[in-house]
């Protein structure tokens, strides 16, 4: 059996109200599994100093208190006995042979106070002794006795509830607040800060007595399991969120110390908190090491100049005293909290405040940084932009003395060219002013055809545009040197819609124009010869039309026959990838389509 301090007792007097009840009571601390019946008028009760009692976390122990009351007056006397602590799962008063079952494990509901009360009462000049069985087995096993008048406890009770729900109401403000930043927002460190206000509106609901209020049953006794589940989730929840809002990723090894506290709670939670292997001991003193480390860890990234951390630190302070009581209170070393229940709510309405604070700092500093991240970009896109613009016009002066460079080499190249095509034209004359008939036609009809080829390139270097020819023109002047040849009156309709083309394929073009223009003159056999050229492009496809006022069937054979025809077969076919239609009906029309 477990001995206790021997002190004298002395009867408490019922008429009086008083609050150190437990001073004037005996004791007996149990760890056998006694019943009443052997506990009843033993001598096993010693008498207690103590204003309350807290043994802290003890499985198989029983709390007996023997209460002697009197009644001194001549009037019958009634009173209520208040058993301080909420969370106390079994308290039996014991009146002779009778008892009444009460606690969080036997609440009769409606609840409507705090704490486990019994309503006594005591005829005139009455004394009697009652007996107090307490048991707990999931939280401290902790507790202070009242006994008070029907209007005094009522007075205390009601000033006791609104307190609470001031503070309630004040965290549940803040709480609705975040969740309206977390939205609008969008970021994480809102949502965390709503779960840990949410594990902590979770754990001290039951702390302070309201779960056992409110809630059914079935729910109490799963929150009375649930301990070591709290006391994690609100240091889970308080480390994701002040790695969020420290930043802790800029400091490897603080958001890894973080990390290892979450993952050794959540470790703790499966193995710690089973009915048949529970020591919620354990989860609590890691939660007091992460309570002194979180504190650490924002002084110490404030001296690294992180700002924003500041009132992190101040309103993390206030939690830190609290969350110190409670926890050795938790563990048996101390016993403040009997008397200041409400510091936790209290202290943690005063940090929520200091942090909605931190939060708009945070975003003052966040937006003071941006804007001065704003400047520098800026000006550092006006400095790129200077830069630039620098390299572009040194770039723009050596592009622009190749490219006329390159045009004057182009030019040089085209006019070089046509100087030969001229020299070989030349050749041909010559050799076609000493040979007979037949050979001179058919050199005639070759220096034509360098003609042609010649006339490109000598547009070409005589304009600024090296890269197409205007067929308008080229045609014009095609057709006026082949007019200078001939000795035939020839009238021509030359109707060309702004249509312009590459060197090679407008080499091909007047070729093929120089052979069926050349027919015409050569074969026609009227006095007038009237020829007409169309050419137009539309979407890259090109049509040329070329036809004369010939039409006979003896001068279409004529014009099938020669080696121009076939040239210009080959030109169309093969070089331009068209294709080639031939009408005779009143003259002689030759149809042409290619596509580049």
């Amino acid at each position: 059996m477990a001995t206790s301090t021997i002190l004298n007792a002395t009867g408490i007097d019922f008429s009086k109200n008083n609050q150190t009840l437990l001073q004037k009571c005996e004791i007996y601390i149990d760890k056998e599994g006694l019943e009443f019946s052997q506990i009843k008028d033993s001598s096993l009760f010693k008498s207690n100093d103590r204003e309350h009692i807290n043994l802290g976390f003890v499985k198989n122990t029983t709390l007996w208190i023997k209460l002697k009351l009197y009644n001194s007056t001549n009037k019958t006397v009634s009173k209520i006995l208040e058993v301080r602590n909420p969370l106390l799962e079994d308290v039996v008063l014991y009146d002779k042979d009778t008892y009444t079952e009460k606690g969080s494990s036997h609440i009769q509901s409606p609840k409507t106070t705090i704490n486990t009360i019994f309503h006594l009462s005591l005829q005139a000049n009455e004394s009697r002794v009652y007996y107090l069985e307490v048991k707990n087995s999931t939280t401290a096993l902790r507790l202070e006795l009242a006994l008070k008048d029907e209007v005094e406890f009522l007075a205390d009770e009601h000033a006791q509830q609104i307190l609470i729900y001031i503070f309630f109401t004040i965290v549940v403000i803040l709480l609705i607040y975040n969740i309206s930043l977390l939205f609008y927002t969008k970021e994480n460190l809102y949502g965390y800060y709503c779960l840990y206000l949410v594990a902590i509106i979770f754990q001290q609901s039951t702390y302070l007595g309201i779960t056992q209020m409110y809630m059914p049953q079935w729910f109490i006794d799963y929150d009375n399991l649930s301990v070591l589940f709290k006391v994690n989730l609100m240091y889970i929840t308080a480390a994701l969120f002040a790695k969020s809002f420290l930043q802790t990723k800029r400091h490897p090894l603080l958001n890894k110390i973080y990390n290892i506290f979450i993952v050794i709670s959540l470790v703790e939670i499966p193995i710690f908190g089973m009915p048949f292997f529970y020591y919620p001991e354990v989860g609590i003193v890691t939660a007091l090491l992460f309570v002194l480390f979180n504190m650490y860890a924002g002084f110490y990234i404030y001296r690294q100049g992180c700002k924003q951390a500041r009132l992190f630190v101040i309103g993390w302070s206030f939690l830190v005293v609290g969350f110190i009581l409670m926890i050795i209170d938790g563990l048996g070393l101390i016993s403040v909290m009997q008397n200041i229940s409400n510091l936790i709510m209290f202290l943690l309405a005063l940090e929520a405040m200091v942090l909605s604070l931190a939060f708009i700092d945070r975003y003052i500093i966040l937006r003071t940084e941006k804007e001065k991240a704003d400047r520098l970009l800026v000006q550092e896109y006006e400095n790129r932009q200077e830069v630039i613009e620098s390299q572009i016009k040194e770039q723009t002066v050596t592009l622009s003395n190749a490219l006329k460079t390159k045009q004057t080499l182009l030019k040089e190249l085209h006019h070089r060219t046509k100087n030969n095509l001229q020299l070989i034209s030349s050749l041909v004359r010559m050799q076609a002013d000493v040979s007979d008939t037949i050979l001179k036609e058919k050199l005639n009809d070759l220096d034509r055809r360098i003609n042609a080829i010649s006339k490109t390139h000598q547009m070409l270097y005589l304009k600024d545009d090296l890269e197409s020819i205007d067929m308008n023109f080229y045609i014009s002047e095609l057709y006026e040197d082949l007019l200078v040849s001939s000795n035939k009156e020839v009238e021509a309709n030359i109707e060309v819609n702004s249509v312009f083309m590459p060197l090679r394929e407008a080499s091909y073009v007047g070729l093929i124009i120089n052979e069926l223009i050349t027919n015409s003159i050569k074969y026609v056999k009227k006095e007038k010869i009237k020829i007409k050229i169309e050419m137009s492009c539309k979407e890259n496809r090109y049509f040329l039309n070329i036809e004369d006022n010939g039409g006979t069937k003896e001068q279409s054979d004529l014009k099938t026959e020669g080696l121009g025809i076939k040239l210009v077969k080959t030109l169309v076919q093969n070089q331009l990838d068209g294709k080639l239609i031939l009408e005779v009906d009143g003259g002689v029309k030759y149809m042409i389509e290619f596509e580049l």
